[in-house]
């Protein structure tokens, strides 16, 4: 049997387009696997990389803000209604002339930073200064000793100071505490008893502006307003080399009022200052063991 020739060229053709269409479609397919497997790649290495990876957040800094800093300012005598003073016989004095007769007085002849503590002196019927500090709450507590200790050392007068210091911070945790300055003596009353030397003076509060913090602690240079411009009480402010004067305490008593805190809580309590000073005169005398 003969095949046509016709009939072997189209089986022949049709085998040929049957593997061309199989070869076309393994081609077509190809690419679009290889896209899906690298879409499929980057979609599983950034699953890593957010597993792997810690998620971080910003976290604020709380704002520290500088301590305010307080400068002295003028008052009335009207700051002094919670105040309490605190010294020895020069104290008394304030007490007597100053016409502070709004605050709180505890001083006595001869007594020092090393006796305060256990005083026993009467106040507002109370007895002892630890008793006074714990009656009541003062606003602001002003201290100076040191003409009674001016033969002690100085370290141990400043140490024994400080101590008083804290604990009266300890009974008054709110008060402001000024730490005045030792007043000079005369020129007079330094050469004929060194003990009083004006420099061992200057040499003592050099140690007591340590105490102050500048925050509820200040130092107060009283000598300011009571020197003769050479480092010495001047001799027309004093009786005996010592004491003020009656007429002069207001010159302390101004300085005070010139130099006051005023925090942001007082702000609205204290006004412009009020002159105003003391009569009569001073004739106390006193020893180099009793001077104060």
């Amino acid at each position: 049997m003969q095949i046509c020739p016709l009939l072997i060229c189209l089986a022949v053709a049709g085998v040929g387009f049957l593997i061309y269409s199989l070869v076309t479609a393994k081609e077509d397919s190809a690419p679009a696997a290889a896209t899906v497997t690298t879409t499929e790649a980057v979609q599983t290495t950034e699953s890593l990389l957010s597993t792997e990876q810690p998620q971080t957040t910003e976290t604020t800094q709380p704002e520290t803000t500088e301590p305010e800093t307080l400068e002295f300012q003028t008052v009335t005598e009207d700051y002094f209604d919670d105040a309490l003073f605190i010294g020895d016989s020069r104290t008394q004095g304030l007490q007597l002339y100053s016409t502070l007769d709004n605050a709180t007085f505890y001083a006595a002849t001869s007594m020092s930073i090393f006796g305060i503590m256990d005083s026993t002196e009467t106040v507002d019927g109370v007895t002892g200064i630890r008793n006074l500090l714990q009656s009541k709450q003062f606003g602001k507590i002003y201290i100076m000793f040191g003409i009674n200790e001016a033969g002690y050392d100085t370290d141990a007068f400043v140490e024994r100071y400080g101590q008083v210091v804290e604990e009266i911070r300890g009974y008054q945790p709110d008060a402001i505490i000024y730490v005045q300055g030792i007043m000079y003596v005369t020129a007079a009353k330094a050469a004929a008893e060194p003990v009083f030397s004006n420099d061992n003076i200057r040499k003592k509060n050099e140690g007591l502006k340590d105490l102050a913090n500048g925050e509820d602690i200040f130092y107060l240079e009283v000598n300011d307003n009571l020197n003769d411009g050479q480092g010495n009480l001047p001799e027309e402010y004093t009786g005996d080399g010592v004491h003020l004067k009656a007429s002069y305490y207001s010159l302390w008593r101004d300085y005070l009022l010139e130099h006051a805190i005023v925090t942001p809580q007082m702000a609205g309590q204290t006004g412009a200052q009020s002159g105003g000073s003391g009569e009569g005169a001073s004739t106390e005398t006193s020893t180099a063991d009793d001077a104060g």
